[in-house]
């Protein structure tokens, strides 16, 4: 995250050759959206996705299928998409191998919703048209599409309400119970007089804990803040105007991390004469800052921008996607750990199986032992952008373009923006898109953990 917030908008990502993608990547980079909550966009790269060579595949039963589009879904009706244009698809993916998702449905009473895989079976965990805790009818979910699991099937999302005293709400659905972690219109502590008005991002831990973002209505202004619901405690942890631990105040957040000691993690904008943005903790000790805009880079010159969205384990560590300046390479992926940043992949290193990284995706995920995820497109080798994971110093590749799919056919393109969900114990999950020539399938796949 950074303090530049007048970037346009992220350009239209097409299919390209191998060639454009190496000569139009690296230029990409652009904030890749703002949501209502945030008035700061983030800054960081989007990835080409190029044709697949047909040579290039992988054995089909080291991947699974969790849905496709056409599938019947529960209820009635059929996938349609899993994804909104504008937003990178994320499915999280626990260690039972179960996967939650958002999608749209065809033929159905409901027009979207939110669904939990558990091997070949797939359960609703919510859709449109159904009852919300409080009163009224959940009515929508695209414009926050990104759900949240944790270890025991839990999931929380945030949802528009029809009808009731709220029109929207982060909501948890655990044990077989949907209930309300916040809606707009109740009270926001920790801000007088203050009024949740947007609720978006929930993050949630194996504790049932949820932390979101939200911006409260205090008088004519809205101010926005980051909370912590942890049993029937509601929390600030962080607000706009709060004062940043290197100085100045917050001025705006993205999506929280949370883990199991209910430690948050996000990214910041800050304002003042201070470092303009960076990645924050926030525990029981209070706000810390780990790693600022302007601090010096393990790869020399200077961090300038951060991911929108940062990964946080039990651990402690953080992992996020660092734009550079002044740096031998313009883009990294970095850990923190033990408030030391080391470097996992940079531009210009050699990618497993060949070829060197040239850019990428929005954002890393971590594993429980500090593995990380992340996708890349990459110059000089024969697939030019694939899902990648480096545990303990071993980068190896996940999935690329051309490997074969349990579906039928091969891989063909990861969507809009690449990006994929790594569960503690290291099981990814990915999307294909079809091409815009209409070639490939769209649908989500989850690969198992690696033999360690």
């Amino acid at each position: 995250m950074s303090a530049d917030s007048n970037a346009g908008p992220a350009p239209s990502i097409t299919s390209a050759t191998t060639a454009e993608c190496r000569t139009i990547c690296p230029a990409l980079i652009a904030p890749l959206y703002s949501h209502d909550v945030r008035r700061l966009s983030i800054g960081l790269a989007t990835l080409v996705v190029a044709h697949a060579p047909a040579t290039i595949g992988s054995d089909a039963s080291t991947i699974r299928q969790v849905a496709v589009a056409g599938q019947a879904a529960p209820g009635g009706g059929s996938f349609e998409h899993f994804s909104i244009e504008w937003l990178p698809v994320v499915a999280p993916v626990n260690d039972r191998g179960q996967v939650a998702f958002f999608a749209t449905l065809l033929r159905s009473a409901a027009s979207e919703g939110i669904f939990l895989a558990s091997g070949s079976s797939i359960t609703k965990i919510a859709v449109d048209g159904d009852r919300a805790p409080g009163g009224g009818t959940l009515s929508g979910f695209g414009k926050h599409p990104i759900p949240a699991l944790n270890a025991h099937g839990s999931v929380a999302f945030a949802a528009a309400v029809a009808g009731g005293t709220t029109v929207e709400g982060i909501f948890l659905s655990s044990r077989g119970r949907l209930r309300s972690v916040a809606v707009a219109g109740g009270p926001a502590p920790g801000i007088a007089s203050g009024t949740f008005a947007v609720l978006d991002a929930p993050a949630l831990n194996d504790r049932d804990y949820v932390a979101f973002l939200a911006s409260v209505r205090r008088g004519r202004e809205q101010v926005e803040a980051i909370y912590l619901r942890a049993g029937r405690a509601l929390t600030k942890v962080v607000a706009q105007g709060d004062p940043a631990p290197a100085g100045g105040t917050f001025a705006g957040f993205g999506p929280p991390a949370l883990n199991g000691q209910g430690t948050v993690a996000f990214a910041a904008v800050v304002e003042g004469r201070a470092a303009p943005g960076g990645v924050f903790v926030a525990d029981t000790s209070g706000v810390r800052m780990l790693v600022g805009a302007g601090d010096e880079s393990p790869l020399g010159g200077i961090y300038a921008k951060f991911s929108e969205r940062i990964a946080l384990n039990d651990a402690g560590m953080v992992a996020f996607t660092a734009v550079l300046k002044g740096a031998r390479v313009a883009q990294a992926v970095m850990l923190v750990e033990a408030d030391r940043v080391r470097v996992v992949s940079a531009l210009d290193e050699p990618a497993p199986e060949g070829g060197t990284f040239s850019h990428f995706g929005p954002w890393p995920s971590l594993g429980r032992a500090g593995a990380v995820g992340f996708t890349a497109s990459v110059d000089r080798a024969a697939v030019g952008v694939a899902a990648f994971v480096v545990d303990r110093g071993r980068a190896s590749r996940a999935v690329a373009l051309g490997d074969a799919l349990p579906a039928g056919g091969r891989l063909t393109s990861f969507g809009l923006y690449p990006a994929i969900s790594l569960s503690p114990g290291g099981a990814v999950t990915f999307t294909s898109a079809p091409t815009a020539t209409g070639e490939g399938v769209e649908g989500l796949f989850v690969i198992a953990p690696a033999p360690r």
